[in-house]
């Protein structure tokens, strides 16, 4: 006969079994769950960047590894960069050189698959301060163009090694990025060859009118009929010849599209509009079937009044490079930043807040006006973008959103003959009975975040980091008719600059001096 006791003991045993049964069950579905949602998500992309990140945070967190990266074989060599990195130093990833030629993707090139790396597989792991490793295939037609490669399996007890479950849950990842991977390859071979037909598709504010075999007119959008001061009932089923029989020239280039079946571009076509004449970019484009025989034409329309008036417009209250960057793309009016080099000019006027309290508000904003149009004309002399000013203070970029090689030398020039320019400004106040103006400018070179900052509603194009700090700390300690320049700055110059190495000055931010030269004005 079982006794209460062990039969009690027994019923525990079993709910205890069950409960770990359940949990194992629980963990098996969130695994499968966030796989799928993986999935989804990746399949979801159509942008590399953002594909190699969401595979490398979501698998890091499937798996729980702590850090991870992402590698993809360059188009001209058999490097594999990286592309994308999680939890890992920048530059420990540039102390690395990977290639299919030894190590762990000479392996993992072979038997394209899987596997958690040894020392023996050749993989730094001192670079990476990491112990274990997992790594998985990215393939394209079967062959390796990249790498997930995942350090550091954690728990509660700390790193432990990988399993056979984690190898299996990359590979299933790995089969699911190198699909999505060749889905975005293939939706970037299709969007190069039909150019055309996504830049008409994407051109909202282009007037657009598309003419068959016939010279017809099969299309037209609102921006056409517009432009042409027509209906669409006037316009649809009609012959080219009608619709624009104030406008010879253009129906000559519609003539010549067709016979050469070749595009053709004409900036600033004054097209006829009834009474009105309009200054627009034209484009005459042929278009051909699948079987590569011409089908007809396409006409796109820019209206440049329209375009003329916003950019001279947007042109009195920021840069010129700014506006032309908007205008040209309009993901550049999303919200969001990329990091690149540029270097950052910052001046002020010394003693301003003296020099104001015996002038009238209208006195100040007088001749601060005159001051400012005579530094922003230096500053667009040499292609810099003027970011913005704050009180006294100018802030100038140079590299972004425009890149020059000469960024850093530009960003010299400008500076110095801000000075010639203050000279002459000088001169013509003092004779008006005002005190000179007296400028201190500092300049940095280094890594930035730029983009446009704020929200949906109202965003302001900028750039942000250690490197503008410095920049304006620089500026800041400048003295009168000083130029102060960092070390990073002064490396990119050639001797011909007569900048002079003084004492390493403190900043707010920095631990240690920072290394400074200075040019002096007269």
């Amino acid at each position: 006969m079982v006794s209460p006791i062990s039969s009690k003991k027994s019923i525990e045993d079993l709910e205890n079994q069950l409960l770990k049964k359940n949990k194992s069950l629980n963990e098996k579905y969130l695994e499968l769950e966030t796989l799928l949602d993986l999935t989804n998500t990746i399949n979801s992309l159509d942008d590399l960047n953002e594909l190699f990140f969401n595979v490398l945070t979501l698998s890091s967190s499937i798996i729980n590894s702590s850090k991870g990266i992402v590698l993809i074989k360059n188009d001209v060599s058999n490097i594999f960069d990286t592309v994308s990195s999680f939890n890992i130093e920048e530059e420990n990833i540039k102390k690395q050189i990977f290639n299919t030629r030894s190590g762990f993707l000479k392996k993992l090139n072979k038997e394209k698959k899987s596997f958690i790396v040894t020392s023996k597989d050749d993989f730094n792991h001192e670079l990476f301060d990491s112990k274990k490793a997992l790594t998985s295939p990215i393939l394209y037609n079967n062959k390796l163009v990249g790498a997930i490669i995942l350090f550091d399996k954690e728990s509660r007890d700390g790193i432990i090694n990988f399993e056979k479950n984690d190898l299996k849950l990359l590979e299933a990842i790995s089969i699911q990025t190198s699909i999505a991977f060749q889905n975005v390859k293939l939706l970037e071979s299709l969007k190069k060859s039909n150019k055309l037909n996504e830049n008409i598709m994407s051109s909202i504010t282009t007037g657009i009118v598309e003419i068959n075999l016939f010279g017809e007119i099969e299309f037209t959008n609102k921006e056409a009929l517009r432009l042409l001061k027509k209906d669409e009932n006037e316009v649809i089923g009609n012959h080219f010849f009608i619709i624009f029989e104030k406008n010879n020239l253009l129906i000559d280039l519609i003539q010549k599209v067709e016979s050469e079946q070749k595009r053709i571009f004409e900036s600033e076509f004054n097209l006829k509009s009834k009474s009105k004449n309009i200054s627009i970019n034209l484009s005459c484009s042929p278009v051909f079937d699948e079987g590569k025989s011409f089908s007809g034409i396409v006409i796109a329309m820019d209206d440049l009044s329209k375009i003329n008036k916003v950019k001279s417009t947007f042109k009195k209250y920021v840069s010129k490079n700014i506006v032309d960057k908007l205008l040209e793309n309009e993901n550049s009016l999303n919200l969001g930043g990329e990091e690149s080099e540029i270097t950052i000019l910052f001046s002020d006027i010394r003693g301003f807040t003296s020099m104001s309290e015996k002038l009238s508000p209208k006195q100040i904003v007088k001749l601060l006006n005159k001051y400012f149009q005579s530094m922003i004309d230096v500053v667009f002399k040499f292609n810099g973008t003027l970011d913005k000013i704050v009180g006294d203070e100018l802030m100038v970029l140079y590299g972004v959103p425009l890149k020059n090689e000469n960024d850093t030398e530009n960003a010299i020039k400008t500076a110095i003959e801000m000075f010639k320019s203050l000279d002459k400004f000088n001169s013509k106040i003092v004779k008006d009975g005002f005190e000179p103006f007296k400028i201190g400018i500092g300049i940095n070179k280094g890594k930035a975040v730029s983009g446009n900052i704020g929200s949906e509603q109202q965003m302001n194009y900028t750039v942000i980091g250690d490197t503008i700090n410095l920049g304006a700390r620089l500026c800041s300690h400048a003295k009168s008719g000083e130029i102060l320049i960092s070390k990073y700055v002064k490396k990119s110059l050639t001797d011909d600059y007569k900048f002079k190495e003084i004492s390493p000055i403190q900043v707010k931010g920095k631990s240690k001096p920072i290394d400074v030269w200075v040019y002096k004005h007269k």
